[in-house]
């Protein structure tokens, strides 16, 4: 395989891997399915996890289908890397590296989704845009269980500080373990 046909096939992969996160993150933060962005990604990206979603129910709003399939289609794209010749073929290695490429995805796109609703919420809080309703919700099911603990304070909410705080923590964790289990940086989605 050329590395231009491997770089091809491993882009296409990683894009449905963002997709099916999107979805998994959609079902934990319960976000509006009528939203038509919330409806094109899930008709995109869904089918494989329904069929697994026929034997693995979701308890309560973690839904595990969607993660497997996250966590399968990157074991295909380190795969893909081992018929390149980049890296050699360990399954249990392959197996770790997919699950710490799909936690730290998770991690990352909590991030921008956090940083993206705070900015939206200082400059366009009331717009109705699909994208900016869907943003500014999963932002605020993010910060919600910190609002639980650290109500405002005079006006100024300050949950979105251990909001960072807390999603950097976790994600220089699982980057740490990536790290020790010998990951390559370059071959993850998730870097």
């Amino acid at each position: 395989m050329s590395e231009a046909t491997f770089y091809l096939f491993k882009a296409l992969l990683d894009i449905f891997t963002v997709g099916v996160v999107l979805n998994f993150l959609f079902r934990l933060f319960k976000v509006d399915y009528f939203n038509p962005i919330v409806q094109g990604i899930v008709r995109a990206v869904d089918y494989p996890s329904q069929f697994l979603r026929s034997f693995l129910r979701p308890i309560y709003s973690i839904d595990f289908a969607t993660l497997i399939v996250a966590i399968l289609i990157q074991s295909a794209a380190f795969y893909l890397a081992v018929v390149a010749g980049s890296i050699t073929y360990d399954p249990v290695k392959i197996s770790i590296w997919s699950l710490y490429s799909v936690i730290i995805l998770c991690l990352k796109v909590s991030f921008w989704l956090m940083l993206g609703g705070i900015v939206i919420s200082w400059v366009a809080s009331d717009n109705n845009h699909p994208a900016i309703k869907l943003l500014m919700q999963m932002a605020d099911s993010i910060f919600a269980p910190f609002r639980y603990i650290i109500p405002p304070m005079g006006g100024l909410d300050i949950s979105p500080i251990f909001a960072f705080i807390a999603l950097r923590y976790l994600e220089s964790v699982f980057t740490s373990f990536a790290s020790a289990s010998g990951m390559p940086y370059w071959l993850s989605i998730a870097f």
